[in-house]
C-alpha cells in the first residue's frame, strides 16, 4: 500500500506541471487504474476500512486538484455544478466517517484545502467548518497536547 501511495501521489504531482491534454490524461488513467485495483484488491479481502481509506485518498487528491484543473480549463455550468456536487457528496461522507480521518496525513489537508476551495455557499462552509474543527481536535489530542 505504501508503494501504492508514493506513485500516486508522486504522478498526481506530476500533472500539475502543464502538459498536453494526452499525457496528463494518460498520467491520469494510470493513476486511476492503479487506484482502483488497489481498492479492488483490497475489497477482496473483505478489509472494509482499509478500502474506505483507498478511496478516499483518491478522492481527497482529485479535490485537491479540481479547482487548479478548472482555472485552467474553464469548466461548463454543467461541469461546475458537478464539481459542486462531487464537493458535497465527499464532505457528507466524511461528516459520516469523520473518525476513521487521520488529520496529519497530507492527503487528507490536501481533500479539506480542496473542498474550502469549492464549497463556498454558507451551509456548506458551516459542515466544512465543524468537520475542520473535529479534525484539529483530533490532531491535537493525537499529539498529546492539553
Amino acid at each position: 500500500m505504501k508503494c501504492t501511495l508514493i506513485l500516486l501521489i508522486g504522478l498526481l504531482t506530476g500533472c500539475r506541471t502543464p502538459k498536453e491534454n494526452y499525457q496528463q490524461a494518460y498520467e491520469t488513467s494510470l493513476v486511476e487504474g492503479r487506484v482502483m485495483m488497489t481498492v479492488l484488491q483490497s475489497l477482496d479481502t473483505g478489509d472494509v476500512r482499509k478500502t474506505r481509506k483507498l478511496g478516499m485518498l483518491s478522492l481527497h487528491l482529485t479535490l485537491s486538484f479540481l479547482p487548479h484543473y478548472a482555472a485552467e480549463t474553464n469548466p461548463t455550468a454543467e461541469q461546475r455544478q458537478e464539481e459542486l456536487a462531487l464537493a458535497r457528496d465527499v464532505l457528507d461522507y466524511m461528516l459520516v466517517h469523520r473518525d476513521e480521518l487521520d488529520p496529519r496525513l497530507g492527503s487528507v489537508r490536501m481533500g479539506i484545502r480542496g473542498l474550502q476551495k469549492i464549497l463556498t455557499q454558507p451551509e456548506d462552509v458551516q459542515r466544512l467548518t465543524e468537520l475542520s474543527d473535529y479534525l484539529a481536535g483530533v490532531e491535537k489530542n493525537m499529539s498529546g497536547s492539553p
